[in-house]
Parts: structure tokens; C-alpha cells; sequence
């Protein structure tokens, strides 16, 4: 006997509802690694920074692995048994993670407690679909969900570091453990013990392209945390890390070709709307890295801590509100997705011009307000346009696979690669300003305490004009995507339209071209998969 829902049916539904809630909640805000206490875990370990940051990208390549096999043990296990197995595996993860001192072992718990959240996120996603779109509205579930899947991290995201601030940053995940544990018991009394579906083998899964996809994606990794400390590629772990990419890419080729199914059929790179949904995420990436500007402003000017320099993602929630409205008016009556990408964009080009203008020593708090509640609005909005877009006209059997690919550019790669291109402009930038406005300057007129005085101002002069150069670079390119956006098409070329439209000009009949095929399962499996690898966003 099948059950596509998730709890046993002497559950009263009222209370079906709060579990969900109960379960969803932490399972959306689980990580290996908190950003906002990133400082304090460095500090307190003794280690870089960059490993940390590793650790984190390791996360999403977990998230990334996990996507394809994702629904073949969905249909393997009972819902109870993958459930509690991967709450439990995920308390054992967070735990390491607060008990050890080795980089290692952090990285390998980051990345299991990524690639396990993904086995909780699909079991509880399916429900809540049909709760927020019981018609099978599916934009209704877009707008509602996936900012308000922002939102909870968000909030969830300062709380961690707030806590990890006034004790300890290993507070926060001896926390999470806990809370794991708790749903793990909670699973075991209420959830049903039965199959979502017809059971499906473990045979088919391609281990080989899984690992070689892992191995690959974990080298790029490392070169983007720690291009900038290796001093790129003058560095021979670098040299190694990206010769591990390369004949790992190659490897994967060669096994794509030989096998039937592989882990990730990159063929669907030949869709037009992936490929353009692959440039928008990257350009996304461009946006979202030049967000890290913010914090060397309120840190390095405004003298600011890292808790209230968090606090600003507090501000984005109303904009992620804003873009909950926004998004139930505009694609419920299904408006172009072009105008409604083109939105997202916009006010994100509107931030950095914000910025641009605000860069200044009298800078203040309150008026980072406003900016920032913008950049909520845009970011929530273009994780669901161009998600939508990209996975928009796939075949359910290549929408994991793609979704896999894209949710490492989108989270990783975007960002990182234009992290790097951003350190690496401001470093000259910086040491450009920095020798123009002491050139001339005679140290030996000063005494020393006048002379480190004035370098602390001649210092952050440099950090201001520097940073307000690549906020000009931004609003350059920033027009840039949108004129690229403008002019794209997001119907694609559709052959058969052509061929119709021929046939129609030289007065030929159209009977037999045209036809009506009920697909309506098909679409509904598309839909689930869909919004399945959208959350991992």
C-alpha cells in the first residue's frame, strides 16, 4: 500500500500542519556552517578563513550531488526509515563540527549535512505543495514559497549569530544537533512507515559519474576559497586542484559517453533556456558577490561588528515580503516572465547605485535601511524568474540533473568566481589610490604617532575610493545584463511554430500539425521535480 503523504492516518490534520511547519522550518536553516559566525569560528580554531569558506562551498556541492538520485530513494525507502536516518546523520555532522578542531573533518561534515538536507527537504516539500496550491496553482506556490524559504534563513541566519556571539560559535551547532534530534524522534511517532510509490532499485545509480562529479566540483571549490590566499596560480596547490578539474571533467566525459544513464546528462546544456538560465545565474552570482562590498564598508569604515553588520539582512525581509506580493499578482495572472526578470535586475542595479552614492565617512546605519530592502526584493525575485525560466521547458528525466549543475552556479560558482575577480580588481585598486595619496607626503615632517594617524585615514580614503570604483563597475555591467535580457528570447525558437507559420503564408492547410495531447501526469511530475530542486536554492 502506497501513501504520498507523510504522516500516519491517525494523525488529526490540524496537527499534520504544525508537524510540517515543525519539520520544515529547521530543515530550511540547517547547515554545517553559519555564515555570521564565520570570524568567530576562525578565530577560535586558529585556522584561515578560507577553510571555512571551503566548507561552506562544500555544503552546496552536497546539495548539488544529492539532486540527481534524489527521487530514486524517495522510491527505495519508507518514508520513516529516510527520514529519521538523515535527521540522525545530520545531528552526528552538526555535532563534529562543534567538537573538533580539523578543517578536514569540517569540510566532510558540511558537505554530508548538504547532501543529506536534501533527502528531508524532498519528503516535506511534496505536502506543502499541495497545502499553499491545493487547485495545483503552481505560480501560487512559486510566489508564497520560495522567498519565504529565504526569509526563514535569513532570520535564522542573524539568531545563529547572535547566539554564537553572546556564547560560543559552537553553541549554534551543538543547537541544531539537538533540534535534529528532536525531529528524528518526532518522525519515529508520527510519520507513517509506508512507500510514496512503486519501490525502484539502487542498480541504475552511475557511482562512478557521482564521484568523478563530487571530485570535480570539490576541486573548483577550493580554488575559488582559496585562489586569492595561494596567491591564484602561482601556487602548486592551486596548479593541482584545478589539473583534479580538469582530467576529472575529462574522466566524466569519457564515462558520460559509456554509460546508458549517467549521473548527470549534461545534454541539456544544448536547451536554449538553460543556457541563457546559466548566464542569468551567473550574472546573478556577479550581483550577489558584490553584496561582500556592504561589510567592507560597515567594518572597515563605519567601524561596525560582525552582529550588527548581520542585522542588515534583517532589512531584507521586508523587500522578500514585498517580492511575496509582488510575485502571487504577477504570476498567478502569468505576465511575462521577461518584465518580471527584468524587475529583480533592476532593483538590484538600484542597490548598487544607492550604494554608489552613499559611500562616504558620514555614512550611518540608518541609511544602509533602504538599500537593503531593495536588494531583499530583487534577490527574491530573480530566484524565482530565472529558476522558472531556466528548468522551465525540460523533461522531468533531465531536471534534476540540471538542477544539480545549477544550483552549485548559482551558489558557488556565480559568487565565488566574481569574489575572486572582485579581490583581485580592488587589491590593484586599493594600492593604486593608496600610493597617488601618499606620494607625496614626507613622512620625516610628522612624528610617528601623527604619521600612523594619518596612514589610518590616508588607508581608509583608499578603502572608499577603491570600492567606490567597483560600485561604478557594477552599475556598468548591471545595465549591461539588462539590455542582455531585453533582447532575449524567453519562448526560444520553436520549430514547429516556423513550420506553421510557412504553411500558413502560402495558403497550405495546417490540418494534422496541430494536435492535443493530455499530458496532464507528465506535467505534474514536472511541476513536483521542479519545485523539489528550486527549494535547494
Amino acid at each position: 500500500m502506497y501513501n504520498k503523504g507523510l504522516f500516519a492516518d491517525w494523525v488529526p490534520k490540524p496537527l499534520m500542519m504544525v508537524l510540517l511547519i515543525v519539520f520544515l522550518l529547521p530543515v530550511l536553516v540547517v547547515s554545517g556552517i553559519y555564515t555570521g559566525n564565520l570570524s568567530y569560528i576562525v578565530s577560535s580554531l586558529g585556522t584561515q578563513n578560507e577553510w571555512i569558506v571551503f566548507a561552506n562551498y562544500a555544503g552546496v556541492v552536497g546539495m548539488g550531488v544529492s539532486l540527481p538520485i534524489i527521487f530514486r530513494y524517495k522510491l527505495r525507502f519508507h518514508t520513516k526509515y529516510l527520514m529519521v536516518r538523515t535527521l540522525l546523520f545530520m545531528a552526528l555532522a552538526n555535532f563534529m563540527i562543534a567538537t573538533t578542531d580539523s578543517n578536514i573533518v569540517i569540510v566532510s561534515s558540511a558537505f554530508f549535512i548538504g547532501f543529506l538536507k536534501m533527502f528531508a527537504l524532498i519528503e516535506l516539500i511534496m505536502p506543502m505543495m499541495f497545502i499553499i496550491a491545493p487547485d495545483g496553482n503552481r505560480p501560487r506556490f512559486y510566489a508564497i514559497f520560495y522567498p519565504s524559504a529565504i526569509v526563514f534563513p535569513q532570520l535564522v541566519g542573524y539568531l545563529m549569530t547572535r547566539y554564537g556571539f553572546n556564547t560560543y560559535w559552537q553553541n549554534s551547532n551543538f543547537l541544531m544537533a539537538i533540534i535534529m534530534l528532536f525531529l528524528a524522534a518526532l518522525a519515529i511517532v508520527f510519520m507513517h512507515n509506508q512507500r510514496y510509490d512503486k519501490k525502484v532499485s539502487r542498480k541504475g545509480i552511475d557511482w562512478t559519474g557521482m564521484f568523478l562529479f563530487t571530485i570535480v566540483f570539490l576541486a573548483l571549490a577550493y580554488v575559488i576559497a582559496f585562489a586569492k590566499q595561494q596567491n591564484y596560480f602561482r601556487s602548486d596547490n592551486i596548479i593541482f586542484a584545478f589539473g583534479v578539474m580538469i582530467f576529472g571533467s575529462i574522466l566524466y566525459v569519457i564515462n558520460q559517453r559509456l554509460k546508458d544513464d549517467p549521473f548527470v546528462n549534461f545534454n541539456f546544456f544544448k536547451n536554449y533556456s538553460v543556457i541563457h538560465g546559466s548566464v542569468m545565474l551567473l550574472m546573478l552570482g556577479f550581483f550577489l558577490a558584490g553584496s561582500s562590498l556592504q561589510s567592507k564598508i560597515t567594518i572597515g569604515i563605519l567601524g561596525f561588528d560582525t552582529l550588527m553588520d548581520n542585522s542588515f539582512n534583517l532589512w531584507m525581509i521586508p523587500g522578500l515580503l514585498l517580492a511575496i506580493f509582488y510575485s502571487m499578482k504577477w504570476l498567478v495572472k502569468e505576465k511575462s516572465l521577461k518584465i518580471y526578470i527584468l524587475t529583480g535586475f533592476s532593483a538590484l542595479l538600484f542597490y548598487y547605485i544607492f550604494m554608489y552614492f552613499l559611500v562616504s565617512p558620514g555614512l550611518s546605519y540608518e541609511k544602509l535601511i533602504v538599500p537593503n530592502i531593495i536588494r531583499g526584493f530583487g534577490m527574491a525575485v530573480l530566484f524565482i524568474g530565472i529558476w522558472l525560466y531556466a528548468l522551465g521547458n525540460l523533461p522531468p528525466d533531465s531536471m534534476l540533473g540540471a538542477a544539480a549543475v545549477l544550483i552549485i552556479v548559482r551558489t558557488m560558482i556565480g559568487p565565488g568566481l566574481w569574489s575572486i575577480a572582485f579581490n583581485y580588481i580592488d587589491g590593484i585598486w586599493k594600492l593604486e589610490v593608496l600610493t597617488n595619496l601618499v606620494g607625496k607626503i614626507d613622512a620625516s615632517a610628522y612624528s610617528q604617532q601623527k604619521a600612523m594617524g594619518l596612514y589610518r585615514i590616508i588607508n581608509l580614503d583608499a578603502l572608499m575610493i577603491s570600492t567606490k570604483r567597483i560600485y561604478g563597475l557594477l552599475i556598468m555591467v548591471g545595465a549591461s545584463v539588462l539590455i542582455y535580457v531585453s533582447l532575449l528570447s524567453f519562448e526560444g525558437l520553436n520549430t514547429r511554430r516556423l513550420v506553421l507559420l510557412k504553411k500558413r503564408l502560402k495558403g497550405k492547410s495546417v490540418k494534422g500539425y496541430i494536435r492535443d495531447v493530455e499530458i496532464q501526469d507528465e506535467e505534474t511530475m514536472k511541476e513536483e521535480v521542479k519545485a523539489a530542486s528550486a527549494v535547494a536554492v
